[in-house]
């Protein structure tokens, strides 16, 4: 048995096919066929069932995958650690990432990260925080960024960033909504929000007592497609700053604090208490949370009141002509 063997069995096992296998690998699907047979006459048991469709694992075969992925997982581990002490920042790196996070924080440091570590591969999954959450505990992610703290066994969650709320809506939709904008005046708006999937969906409910709203709702899981409805509709949505800033600093929406109290949304890191997190996991983690910092520091220096560019025309009173010398009123 040597390790190529274990990593073609696990291929196999996990694509549930000698040719997909054979793809993942880069190798000849007969070069596989080869060595799960070496493999199978050494262990003297029967890995896989060949069915036309593809193979089935055995009893053999699912108690065997077992112990190799904690033999791959363990070597790289193994070579993350050599790396690390090297001074090297490489391997690999799959991290998840909330939506809110995706949109703007994540393209902002991740292109220079990329370029400052050329030998860290990357996967980023987003997704809802509970689904994320999910991919941890099965191993699939190294670790996420979510919106709901996670208490399952084997996982260690802390606090990485807090955002404020604010109303969201397009520009000429904001000379319309009466001032100050309060959280009660959500009932009688019309409202893009998220499924009850999300949190965000309880804490805006809470929040503004939408049981006996007067306006509509209308359910929108994706980010990109809630501020594009709202940019061009008389639609509002309530989002944290780090995912509307940027747009709002073009002039394409509009953003406003809720005069009646603050509130804010929270973001976790999950990742698996069993093994340290990594150098580059760690130097991703801090770009990301400076560059969310950044951004609340950027909402602040633009005052409390209209969020953007420039304040609306009807806010701004013209000023007033100075009268010359001896001229009547």
């Amino acid at each position: 048995m040597d390790l190529r063997q274990i990593r073609y069995f696990v291929a196999v096992y996990e694509e549930g096919s000698f040719s997909r296998a054979a793809e993942r690998e880069h190798c000849t699907q007969p070069g596989i066929s080869v060595q799960i047979q070496k493999l199978e006459n050494g262990l003297n048991q029967k890995l896989f069932e060949r069915q036309a469709r593809g193979v089935v694992p055995t009893l053999a075969g699912r108690h065997f995958y077992s112990s190799c992925v904690g033999v791959l997982e363990g070597l790289r581990t193994a070579r993350q650690r050599m790396l690390d002490l090297a001074g090297d920042i490489g391997g690999s790196l799959r991290i998840g990432v909330a939506p809110t996070l995706c949109l703007n924080a994540l393209p902002r440091v991740l292109p220079q990260f990329l370029a400052d570590h050329p030998y860290v591969e990357v996967r980023v999954s987003e997704a809802l925080s509970g689904t994320l959450t999910g991919w941890v505990v099965d191993g699939e992610l190294d670790l996420a960024i979510v919106t709901e703290p996670s208490h399952k066994l084997g996982l260690t969650t802390s606090a990485f960033f807090r955002d404020e709320l604010v109303m969201v809506m397009s520009a000429q939709r904001a000379a319309h909504v009466p001032r100050p904008r309060c959280w009660e005046d959500l009932r009688g708006l019309n409202l893009v929000l998220p499924s009850e999937k999300h949190g965000l969906r309880q804490m805006v409910r809470t929040q503004a007592g939408l049981s006996g709203s007067a306006g509509r709702t209308v359910e929108v899981d994706g980010m990109l497609a809630t501020l594009e409805l709202v940019r061009t509709s008389d639609w509002v949505t309530v989002l944290p700053v780090c995912a509307v800033l940027e747009k709002v600093e073009r002039g394409e929406l509009v953003a406003e604090r809720f005069a009646d109290g603050g509130v804010h949304l929270d973001f976790y890191l999950v990742h698996g208490n069993s093994e340290p997190l990594s150098v580059a996991a760690q130097s991703l983690l801090g770009a990301l949370r400076q560059a969310a910092s950044q951004f609340s520091s950027q909402w602040r220096s633009m005052g409390a009141e209209q969020k953007g560019p420039r304040r609306h025309a009807e806010q701004v009173a013209p000023p007033v002509a100075k009268r010359k010398r001896g001229q009547k009123s």
